[in-house]
C-alpha cells in the first residue's frame, strides 16, 4: 500500500472510528438510563401502525416521539388514543390471562382512569372482598410502585401473582374532607372469573324471573350463557328475564357477537364495523333458538366496549327495554396484535355503529327508561359511600320487573 494511500486511509477511518465510539458510548449512557431500549419493537409498532390504524398515520410524528420520550408508550401518546397500548412481557402474559377465564389474583373488575384503577365490582367470596375492598375505591399504590406511574397493564399484572402470594395495595376511599387512605395486604387465589351468574327470583304477579348478569366478556362466557338460557328454556314456569350489564367494561368482540346473537333474529346485524381502507363490515347474528321471553337490559355509565355492542343490538332490534344510565360511549375496537419477544399492542383497527346504525362517540347507548339518582356515582367515588349508588340500583331492578309484568299482561291481554 503506497504512502499516500495509508495517509487517505487514516483520515478517512480515524475520524469514523471515533464518530461509532462516541455515538456507541452516547447510545449505551441511553440505554442505561432506560431509553430506547425497546428500539427494534418500535419499529414493528410503527409498521402495524401504518398498515392497521383506523386512521392515518404520520410516520415522522412517531419518530419525532419516539426520539423525545425514548420509549414506546411515550411514543405512542403522540396517537391521542388511550385505547392503543404496548404491552411489555408481563402485561401480555396477564391479558391473556384475562381473555381465557381464570387467574391468581384478588377477584377485583377494574377500570382504568388517569393515575389510579377504579374497582367497579368487587366478586362475591373473593380475596378482595374478605379484605374489604369496595366498589368505587382507587387503587393509587401497588406494592412499592404508584399506578400513576405504571401502565394499566402493568398495574394489574402486579396486582396479579401466584395463589397463596401477597400483594400490598394502597387505597383511596372518598375525596376531599370525606377522603381516606387505606392499606391492604391481600392472599391471591386462583380465580375463576364468574362471567356469567344466573340467580332466580319468585315474582308474586309473574311466577320465576331469571336474573342473568355478565360481569366481563370472555373466551367462557358465550357458552356459559347459553347454559344458563338453556335452564330458562326447560322451566315454563320462568316468565322474564333481565340481563344485567352494569358495571360491564367489556371484553371480547367476537364473545360479544356471539352473545347478542342469542337475543336477536339470526341474520339481523349485530354491529357494523368501518375500518380504514376496507368496505363496512356488518356482523349478522348467528342461528339460537330460546324462548321469547319479556326482557330488560339493565345499563349504567360503566358499561363499556363489548357490552355497549350488545346492549345497542337488542335495543336497535327492539328485543328488549333498557333501564338504567347511558354507558360508556366506546365505539373503538381494539386488535392484539403480538411483536417479537413474547410482547404485543393492543391497536384500534376500526370504529362501529350499532345494529340499527347509531353512533355512540363519548353518547353511549341510551336507556328506553331513564332510572338514575343524580349524585349517586360522584357520592360513591368522592365519599366511598356505597348507600346511594346500591339504592339506585335497586330502583333499576324494581323498574325492569315493573316492566316485566306490564309486557306479561299486555301478551296475556293480546292472547286472550
Amino acid at each position: 500500500m503506497s504512502k499516500i494511500r495509508r495517509i487517505w486511509l487514516a483520515v478517512i477511518l480515524i475520524p469514523a472510528l471515533l464518530a461509532a465510539g462516541v455515538l456507541g458510548w452516547w447510545w449505551q449512557s441511553k440505554v442505561r438510563n432506560g431509553r430506547y431500549r425497546d428500539l427494534l419493537p418500535a419499529f414493528y409498532v410503527m409498521g402495524v401502525l401504518k398498515l392497521s390504524y383506523y386512521q392515518p398515520v404520520n410516520l415522522d410524528a412517531l419518530l419525532n416521539a419516539y426520539w423525545k420520550t425514548g420509549n414506546i408508550t411515550g411514543m405512542l401518546k403522540v396517537l391521542n388514543d388511550p385505547y392503543t397500548r404496548y404491552l411489555d412481557r408481563n402485561a401480555y402474559a396477564e391479558l391473556k390471562k384475562e381473555t381465557q377465564g381464570s387467574f391468581g389474583g384478588i377477584g377485583v373488575y377494574l377500570i382504568p382512569k388517569a393515575d389510579q384503577l377504579i374497582i367497579s365490582t368487587v366478586v362475591k367470596g373473593s380475596p378482595g372482598a374478605k379484605a374489604g375492598l369496595q366498589q368505587g375505591d382507587r387503587i393509587t399504590k401497588v406494592g412499592d410502585q404508584w399506578v400513576k406511574d405504571l401502565s394499566a397493564e402493568v398495574a394489574i399484572a402486579k396486582i396479579r401473582g401466584p395463589a397463596g402470594s401477597a400483594v400490598d395495595l394502597q387505597i383511596s376511599r372518598g375525596e376531599g374532607q370525606d377522603r381516606r387512605e387505606l392499606s391492604f395486604r391481600i392472599m391471591r387465589e386462583n380465580i375463576l372469573i364468574p362471567t356469567v351468574e344466573m340467580t332466580t327470583k319468585a315474582d308474586p304477579v309473574l311466577g320465576k324471573i331469571g336474573f342473568i348478569k355478565i360481569s366481563q366478556f370472555a373466551e367462557t362466557t358465550p357458552a356459559d350463557l347459553a347454559g344458563k338460557l338453556a335452564e330458562i328454556d326447560r322451566d315454563a314456569a320462568y316468565r322474564g328475564l333481565v340481563l344485567d350489564l352494569r358495571a360491564n367494561p367489556g371484553g371480547s368482540l367476537e364473545a360479544a357477537h356471539k352473545v347478542a346473537s342469542h337475543f336477536i333474529p339470526a341474520g339481523a346485524p349485530v354491529l357494523h364495523i368501518q375500518r380504514r381502507g376496507y368496505p363496512e363490515e356488518s356482523l349478522p347474528a348467528e342461528d339460537y333458538r330460546h324462548r321469547r321471553l319479556p326482557m330488560v337490559v339493565l345499563v349504567d355509565s360503566w358499561s363499556a366496549s363489548a357490552s355497549e355492542i350488545v346492549a345497542g343490538a337488542i335495543k336497535d332490534q327492539k328485543r328488549a327495554t333498557l333501564v338504567g344510565t347511558h354507558t360508556f360511549g366506546k365505539d373503538l375496537i381494539q386488535e392484539v396484535k403480538e411483536l417479537p419477544g413474547e410482547t404485543a399492542i393492543t391497536v384500534t383497527i376500526a370504529s362501529y355503529l350499532t345494529s340499527g346504525r347509531v353512533n355512540i362517540h363519548k353518547k353511549g347507548v341510551q336507556p328506553d327508561r331513564l332510572v338514575e339518582i343524580p349524585g349517586a356515582m360522584d357520592r360513591l367515588l368522592k365519599t366511598g359511600d356505597t348507600g346511594l349508588f346500591q339504592e339506585m340500583q335497586r330502583r333499576q331492578e324494581a323498574e325492569a320487573v315493573r316492566i316485566l309484568r306490564e309486557e306479561d299482561g299486555g301478551s296475556r291481554n293480546k292472547a286472550a
